[in-house]
């Protein structure tokens, strides 16, 4: 049985707060292996049908449009808290549009920032690293990267945290917005299926450099002064985590050369995540990933379920996500429950009644007694395969899936799990121990396991860093070749670490400073409500921001692309 820890022992139920460029003309291919090739590779070709009847010809121009530009000086002074150092570069940001597929296989196009460092400094000109983003878990179908410092828009914390970081330090970003979102015409996103997803990156990436490549041709004066180094880094944070190792996984078996990834707080163990929630220890965000979790699948294997009503509640069955709706106005309106996700016990139902209680502090919030998501027999034929077949992470027993699992839903878990992938190249794992949305020991920590039983017999250059210190955690595990790199040597690790504890510790502060401003006393009161402010900020705040951080110290030192 898994030992989940957290240092928040109280927790208040009210917690979650035009310019076209290159044309194509390509094969539609139901299928998603489209011969390994990403479909912005397909520029003015006319690919095979990879052995499909269906050979529809599509002509689709990947366009690229100008949105913003900004100064040093207004980065240094207008993006508020980015954890960045100061700015060496001006960014100018432009939106691609490309072509890409959904899960089952049908085109679609999507929508990615492209963020172009610029001026005199050699820092922001010549051959420049590409950083290849992939963003977090939204609910939100407006959520556009391309909008940094733009607070009307729901990407804008995240979007200005990587332009800060990375363009405004001299590398090129690219960062999908993903199929189903923002301009793209799929009506669902397919959530965490990892072919998909990787494929859709590659696409981006794809898009944006044939984009620049035309750029350059014709002399763009904001593509002049730089060029595509031909380094490529891959990262991304949450959901961002698990497709950055499912783009570093594929570029490997295409060979394409990648100079480092690094995921952080990833849902790497899918499977074993997924039997841990279902057995009662909810996550905090669970009404948000589900509902998108359970489409993705559906639409790639099609046998989650026979219709939505299946494996939702009545009142939530029509609810579709993406939304141009906030979560918070779906809940408001009764399409969505704020945390509750199951039935609270008794549930009249043998096997989900007997299973033991959570000790997370904060999984009660995941029932209900009428306002649930998902539907209990559902949950109960998902729990009682999960008994029978146990993931082996789940049980203690080892580290994979299980072997055999019946259940559809518990099959396309483990088909997207990416337990057992080796990365060649230098990889950092970073995320805290205290995560209350995306485990850290049960993902990280089982990733992590994995790669040091398979040091002795590859290459590996992994670090591993958990930002949050208290309560004698906060490793920093090198495996394989890590100890080599130079930050081993500095006190980078330990800045990335005491900047983490420091701004909890504020975030902690000024709960408690406004609980009193409102007339608590109760020392007991105040250190819930502290608890509160750590759990509503530690996954999409604090770990998020501290990570980014160690991202890129971890790109700086010097990698070669291999």
């Amino acid at each position: 049985m898994i030992i989940f820890k957290s240092a928040t022992r109280t927790i208040a139920k009210s917690v979650i707060n035009t310019d076209p460029s290159t044309s194509k003309t390509i094969t539609h291919q139901p299928t998603m292996s489209r011969c390994l090739l990403s479909v912005a590779v397909a520029s003015s070709l006319l690919l095979a049908g990879c052995g499909d009847d269906d050979d529809e010809i599509v002509s689709y121009a990947t366009t690229v449009k100008p949105i913003s530009a900004f100064t040093t000086a207004q980065i240094d002074n207008g993006f508020g808290n980015t954890a960045a150092p100061e700015a060496k570069c001006d960014i100018k940001i432009e939106k691609v549009s490309y072509l890409t597929v959904g899960a089952a296989g049908e085109r679609t196009k999507a929508t990615a920032a492209l963020m172009l460092p610029s001026g005199n400094s050699a820092d922001c000109q010549g051959d420049r690293p590409v950083l290849l983003y992939a963003h977090g878990t939204t609910t939100d179908k407006d959520y556009d990267f391309s909008q940094v410092a733009n607070p009307q828009n729901p990407a804008v914390s995240e979007a200005t945290l990587i332009a800060a970081n990375f363009a405004a330090q001299g590398y090129i970003v690219v960062a999908p917005n993903y199929a189903g979102y923002d301009e793209s015409d799929l009506d669902y996103h397919p959530y965490l299926v990892a072919d998909q997803q990787a494929m859709d990156m590659v696409d981006a990436l794809d898009g944006a450099r044939t984009i620049i490549d035309r750029k350059k041709r014709e002399n763009a004066s904001t593509y002049a002064n730089i060029n595509d180094s031909g380094k490529l880094f891959i990262s991304g944070y949450s959901q961002g985590g698990h497709v950055a190792m499912a783009t570093a996984r594929l570029l490997d078996e295409q060979n394409e050369p990648v100079t480092a990834i690094a995921p952080s707080s990833g849902p790497y163990a899918l499977a074993a995540f997924g039997d841990a929630i279902f057995a009662g220890n909810v996550n905090v965000g669970a009404t948000r990933f589900a509902p998108l979790l359970a489409e993705g699948m559906q639409k790639k294997y099609k046998n989650i379920y026979g219709n939505r009503s299946d494996i939702f509640s009545a009142q939530y069955a029509n609810t579709q996500l993406p939304s141009m709706q906030t979560f918070g106005e779906l809940v408001n309106d009764g399409k969505l429950p704020d945390n509750a996700i199951f039935q609270s016990k008794p549930t009249n139902n043998p096997i989900l009644d007997q299973l033991p209680t959570s000790n997370l502090p904060f999984a009660f919030l995941g029932f209900d007694d009428d306002k649930y998501l998902i539907k209990t027999d559902f949950r109960a034929a998902y729990v009682k395969d999960a008994l029978q077949r146990p993931d082996s992470l789940v049980v203690s027993t080892g580290v994979l899936p299980a072997a055999n699992p019946q259940n559809e839903l518990r099959k396309a878990l483990k088909d997207n799990d990416l337990r057992g992938y080796i990365p060649k190249m230098p990889t950092l794992l970073c995320g805290g121990n205290q995560d209350p949305t995306v485990y850290y020991d049960l993902n990280t920590g089982s990733v992590a396991a994995i790669l040091q039983a398979a040091a002795s017999s590859n290459n590996l250059n992994v670090t591993v860093l958990d930002v949050d210190t208290r309560g004698d955690r906060g490793a920093v595990t090198p495996i394989g070749n890590a100890m080599s790199n130079p930050w081993m040597t500095t006190s980078v690790l330990d800045n990335v670490q005491g900047r983490f504890t420091a701004t909890l510790t504020a975030v902690q502060n000024k709960a408690v400073a406004d609980a009193q401003a409102a007339g608590v006393t109760d020392p007991n009161v105040l250190a819930q409500a502290a608890g509160t402010a750590v759990l509503a900020n530690y996954h999409g705040g604090l770990v998020s921001t501290a990570c980014t951080q160690a991202t890129r110290e971890f790109f700086n030192q010097e990698f070669k692309a291999i």
